[in-house]
């Protein structure tokens, strides 16, 4: 893949995971998007809660890495395994981390609770 391609397949994972959050209702129980983007061509960060009035939580996809784990390795999905595997269960407590990933996606990007991110 070229980096233009990748960048076009970290932007149509964030269009079908919002998707998701807002069409998937069999599996949504209050899960809320709140914001998302790509921080490079490969990598993605999606902020949500996972009940309505919750923390915002974040999580930190490594694309290049999750196209490898799957055979059909469209941004489609692999929007949906993370979606499946991700989201769809209540996600616990995260980690408060010193990163940027956040900024300018929330009022207070200090306070994302980072969940299933290894530093």
């Amino acid at each position: 893949m070229t980096p233009g391609e990748r960048r076009a397949s970290a932007d149509a994972f964030l269009v079908h995971l919002q998707h998701l959050f807002a069409t998937d209702t069999d599996w949504n129980d209050g899960t809320e998007w709140v914001a998302g983007r790509a921080l490079t061509d490969d990598v993605a960060v999606v902020l949500y809660r996972d009940r309505p009035g919750g923390p915002v939580l974040g999580r930190r996809y490594d694309l290049a890495a999750e196209r490898t784990l799957f055979t059909d390795d469209s941004a489609e999905a692999i929007a949906g395994e993370a979606w499946t595997g991700d989201f769809v269960d209540p996600s616990g407590p995260g980690a408060l981390l010193p990163v940027d990933w956040a900024d300018g996606l929330c009022d207070d990007p200090r306070s994302v609770q980072w969940i299933g991110v290894r530093r």
